[in-house]
């Protein structure tokens, strides 16, 4: 065998040995297997979040909460102060503390659980950037999305933010920038999947002196 040959037997099995390359995640990636975890899960609960930042006024404001979800249709979501919004799959009450005062609506089955909503406004953005990073002591993606052309000018943000637990695919955190540099933001912790709920979670007891507005009655029924 001449030398040219033993090189080139050298340099091929050589390839052979070097680790293969991985192609990176990509966002739309990122996103589904986000939405696929969720879709899979019969009941979610978490800790919640949410900030506001008022560009204009350089002010926050932050409120807590939990948000539970089973499988078809029940939701319950606490904020603290003691508003509630509580959905059995049929009928949807939401009750504003301040005001004394609970809505009652029909459930359609097209209305989706607030963390559905969350996830799915992801649908009419493009991904422009994915990092990978460290959050906490676990790894994470962090997506930048922003509106696709189509989208009406008003419904649109200025970018979209969203953090991904890479082992769980778990949603982490979801920043919006407004087009007027308002900021909303929402952090999820304590994540809990396929976890027994007690039955009364997804129940609702009008609180005594509580004025209802019963929306069913209406001709909408919304």
């Amino acid at each position: 065998m001449s030398r040219g040959t033993n090189m080139w037997h050298w340099f091929a099995t050589a390839a052979l040995l070097l680790p293969v390359s991985v192609q990176a995640i990509t966002g739309a990636e990122v996103i589904e297997r986000m939405q696929e975890r969720f879709a899979d899960a019969k009941s979610y609960e978490a800790r919640f979040e949410k900030r506001f930042y008022w560009a204009v006024l350089d002010k926050s404001l932050s409120r807590q909460g939990r948000i539970y979800t089973r499988r078809p249709g029940q939701f319950r979501v606490e904020v603290e102060g003691g508003d509630l919004v509580v959905a059995d799959g049929g009928t949807i009450w939401a009750y504003n503390k301040a005001n004394d005062q609970v809505i009652v609506s029909h459930y359609r089955g097209e209305l989706r659980t607030p963390w559905e909503i969350l996830v799915q406004y992801t649908e009419g953005y493009r991904t422009v950037a994915v990092e990978e990073s460290k959050q906490d002591g676990r790894e994470i993606y962090k997506v930048t999305l922003q509106p696709r052309e189509n989208m009406p000018t008003h419904l649109r943000l200025k970018r979209l933010r969203v953090w991904v637990d890479r082992k769980h695919w778990h949603l982490l955190r979801v920043e919006q920038v407004e087009a007027n540099d308002d900021v909303r933001t929402y952090v999820l912790t304590g994540h809990r999947i396929n976890k027994k709920l007690k039955d009364e979670l997804f129940e609702f007891q009008v609180p005594d002196d509580a004025q209802v507005v019963d929306q069913r009655t209406s001709p909408g029924g919304s």
